[in-house]
This record gives structure tokens, C-alpha cells and sequence, in this order.
């Protein structure tokens, strides 16, 4: 699949975005505006939808909706498209090799449904990268 996007990602202007911007690291006033980010410990560079996409998987894995990684892409004029979907199905791939493993002090027992939601969510985002999905589809 990755050489299917190589086109793709030959193209991506390599932007500076700090990598872990999912909902637990960001601080939101009362008002509901971003006032500010934590964990800010190195900067990335690549296609800033990469965050983007960690924190799709993260809201997809938590059962969540995903209104917040929707609104993100809508207000950066970015596509939630099949490279996009791509990025996602590579955190849930990256999940599924964290599942019931300590990380960062925090060890959750793996439990079947968990891991049947993890792979199912993975095998939804793979065939909408396949599809070059052009918008999210609630599976």
C-alpha cells in the first residue's frame, strides 16, 4: 500500500507540526478555543495532516467522535483522503502493537473486544485508503 501512495507522498512538502496534538494534549478554554498545547518536546516535518490522523485513530480506538480531526482538516483546507486514511491505519497499526502493553506507566489489560475493535478499525481505514476515500465513512 505504501508504494501505492509513493506518488503521493513524493509530493507532500515536508512542513514543520509537532507530532502529538491528539485531544489529551491540547488545552481548550471554557469558550471552546484552542488556548494552548502540552507535550511539546520535538518537532516533526512531513505533511502536517499526520497529527491529524493520530488523533482520528485515537478518537476512532476510544470510540469517539471524530467531529474534532474533521473540523482540523476543514479549517487547514487539508483533505481527509486515501493518503490520509493511509496515516490512520498505520497509528491503528502502531495501537495494535501497543495493545496491553505498559506505556507510559499506564498498562491496560488486552481484552478480545479491544483488540477485535483495533483490528476492525484498521482493516475499515485500509480499504478506504484502497479506495482513496475522499471523506470519512462511519463503519
Amino acid at each position: 500500500m505504501l508504494s501505492g501512495f509513493a506518488s503521493q507522498l513524493d509530493i507532500v512538502e515536508a512542513n514543520p507540526f509537532l507530532h502529538d496534538t491528539t485531544t489529551k494534549n491540547v488545552i481548550v478554554s471554557p469558550e471552546g478555543y484552542l488556548s494552548g498545547i502540552v507535550d511539546v518536546d520535538d518537532l516533526c516535518y512531513g505533511d502536517p495532516r499526520y497529527p491529524a490522523a493520530l488523533t482520528a485513530a485515537a478518537l476512532l480506538n476510544s470510540g469517539r467522535p471524530i467531529d474534532y480531526v474533521s473540523a482540523w482538516l476543514a479549517s487547514a483546507g487539508q483533505a481527509w483522503d486515501g493518503l490520509f486514511e493511509f496515516y490512520i491505519a498505520t497509528f491503528l497499526l502502531d495501537f495494535m502493537s501497543e495493545h496491553g502493553m505498559s506505556f507510559n506507566g499506564n498498562e491496560v489489560a488486552s481484552v478480545a473486544h479491544d483488540r477485535e475493535t483495533l483490528g476492525r478499525l484498521f482493516r475499515e481505514a485500509v480499504s478506504r485508503a484502497e479506495a482513496g476515500a475522499r471523506q470519512f465513512l462511519p463503519g
